[in-house]
């Protein structure tokens, strides 16, 4: 299985390195990892079992990254997954740790007849509201009523949908290169291939389908790593029992004793001979050097933009753009524990509303159980996420409390016991909680993102053809494990 990494098979060849390790046996390195999230994690790993020395070096006081699971300050079993929250039964890398591990899992309540819909100031079911879509009162076109938003979104990219599964691998490039050049709301206004939709239309599937706060990014990224994931009726989902930060959690015992905590990077110097990165200990000031032959660079690029890299001219002109210019999306979600499962008393589900709450989850573990139970009372993206980052603590849990009443009703009040938001963009080792390319950057970046430099490799789902998911991360690590076991 010697071959370059780009023909790999996806995700036959990926899973065999899973399974039995890098190929070959190259001359032992020291690498240093930049990041202790899964992609660094993963690359770890694969490159310790074929007999490297890795030195993983994570700014934050966990390991994890945005697979990040908040117990506190809930009760003692409680939690909310912060970050990564589900996993499609189709992502094949993610599904083949949770078994190496053997990690329980349990299904993700991603849809339900029984979620409620509060759209224009009515309230209804999911039922009711696919029974007659135009009971939400969206002012749309004669010939787009009596239709759900998936519907008339569906019809709308199905000729986009059919092109690109019928292509090679080089046509499809070819296509994501020429309709990457649009936003989501221009081609669905002038849609090149199919029918063009209303405003109107625009703003009931931007509601309903989440992508309201996406109105600048690249139609394909948009379809391919959010819509069609999440809202596929063809793919299930799934959560790890107790939460999904036991995936790199199970990492911890080999890694252990190669990770080091509160170590945030501020310099990374490469030369032919290899690389010295410079940390810096948040808690004490204090600064430490690491050599190493090569490092995986795991940190988003939102946050590499804040470490040196030396020499300037060692990175290419290309790479200090996307560097610059890719965008780490903003996300927010706040969690409420309740004394008691009112939801299920009431035989209600998650909620889809077009209040800034945008999105709340009903907890899918413990289902039945007595006692508090924590409700992702908000789940917002994009544009719609900055709004809450400017809110206070106390005014935060009030418009929360006053929005989730008109959907759940005011036992919202009676049940409520603490509010616990977490703001994606405020945190400094990510500054945001998922890549999507605007239009055009697929195209123009999306190559150099992975591609080497020097003797720096780069991971994490920004460099991954899965953003926003730990497929990504997953598949990134892979990679880097396997370019740098190769690199001499």
């Amino acid at each position: 299985m010697d071959q370059p990494f780009s023909s790999l098979r996806y995700p036959e060849d990926l899973l065999s390195l899973i399974q039995h390790g890098l190929p070959g046996k190259s001359s032992p390195k020291h690498v240093i990892i930049i990041g202790a999230g899964l992609s660094g994690l993963v690359a770890g790993s694969l490159l310790q079992r074929n007999g490297h020395h890795v030195t993983i070096l994570e700014g934050n006081d966990r390991i994890g990254g945005r697979v990040y699971t908040l117990r506190k300050p809930f009760s003692p079993g409680q939690y909310m997954d912060a970050g990564a929250m589900r996993i499609p039964d189709n992502h094949a890398l993610a599904q083949e740790y949770i078994r190496h591990f053997h990690l329980p899992t349990h299904p993700f309540l991603n849809a339900t007849s029984e979620d409620l819909i509060f759209t224009n100031n009515v309230l209804k079911t999911r039922a009711e509201y696919e029974k007659n879509p135009d009971i939400l009162r969206f002012p749309v076109e004669e010939s787009e009523k009596g239709k759900t938003a998936t519907d008339l979104f569906l019809e709308a990219t199905k000729p986009f949908i059919d092109l690109y599964k019928q292509s090679t691998p080089e046509e499809q490039e070819k296509l994501v290169a020429e309709y990457g050049e649009y936003s989501m709301g221009e081609f669905l206004q002038y849609n090149p291939l199919g029918k063009p939709l209303s405003l109107n239309a625009i703003r009931y599937i931007g509601v309903m389908l989440g992508i309201e706060g996406f109105p600048e990014f690249s139609f394909t990224d948009i379809l391919t790593d959010i819509i069609y994931p999440i809202f596929s009726k063809e793919i299930q989902f799934f959560q790890i029992d107790g939460g999904n930060d036991r995936l790199p959690l199970s990492f911890a015992n080999e890694l252990q004793n190669q990770i080091y905590l509160n170590q945030k990077v501020i310099k990374i110097k490469q030369s032919k001979r290899g690389v010295t990165v410079t940390t810096l200990n948040p808690e004490t000031n204090e600064r430490y050097q690491v050599k190493g032959d090569f490092a995986i660079v795991t940190v988003p690029f939102s946050v590499l933009q804040f470490i040196d890299i030396a020499p300037y001219n060692s990175v290419s002109f290309k790479k200090w753009q996307a560097i610059r210019e890719l965008i780490n999306v903003p996300a927010v979600k706040i969690g409420i524990e309740f004394r008691h499962r009112f939801w299920e008393k009431n035989n209600v589900g998650n909620a889809i509303t077009d209040l800034p709450t945008r999105f709340s989850y009903v907890p899918s573990e413990g289902i039945g159980s007595k006692g508090p139970a924590v409700l992702l009372a908000s789940y917002s993206w994009g544009e719609d996420a900055v709004l809450w980052g400017s809110l206070p603590q106390e005014e935060l849990t009030r418009i929360l409390l006053k929005d989730l009443a008109k959907i759940y009703g005011d036992e919202v009040y009676t049940e409520f016991i603490k509010v616990v938001p977490f703001d994606w963009s405020r945190n400094p080792y990510s500054a945001g909680c998922f890549t999507l390319f605007t239009p055009g950057q697929e195209n123009n970046l999306g190559d150099i993102i992975k591609q080497p430099e020097g003797k720096l490799h780069f991971a994490g789902e920004h460099t991954s053809s899965f953003h926003g998911w730990m497929e990504g991360a997953i598949e990134s690590g892979l990679r880097a494990a396997y370019e740098v076991n190769m690199d001499e």
